[in-house]
């Protein structure tokens, strides 16, 4: 009987997890859209006033594209692989510390 209730608390917590990965890949669905439509549209005006010749105008625009477009098309590096970028920076050190040891 505790072992049921166990499984059921257990298969609960799991599912509760489920449910906020789904929100936060949501969030992040919803983020990236909107992020580049922000890019697409302030795109349209910092061409329109370049064409104008609203330099004072284009210039603030310009960096608002950036920054929107940035946004929308970031790239996550998953823990894993930093860790394994790690791994293989600290065996280049050490290959150069041999390297230079067996030179001098």
């Amino acid at each position: 009987m505790a072992a049921a209730a166990e499984n059921r608390a257990e298969a609960t917590r799991l599912a509760g997890n489920v449910e906020e990965d789904t929100s936060r890949i949501d969030l992040t669905v919803m983020q990236h859209d909107t992020a580049q439509y922000v890019a697409d549209m302030i795109l349209e005006l910092r061409n329109m006033a370049k064409a104008a010749k609203l330099f004072t105008v284009m210039v603030p625009l310009e960096y608002a594209y950036y920054e929107a477009f940035s946004r929308a098309n970031r790239v996550t590096v998953p823990p894993e692989e930093i860790e394994r970028l790690r791994q293989l920076a600290e065996a280049a050190k050490q290959t150069e510390s041999a390297a230079i040891g067996t030179n001098n």
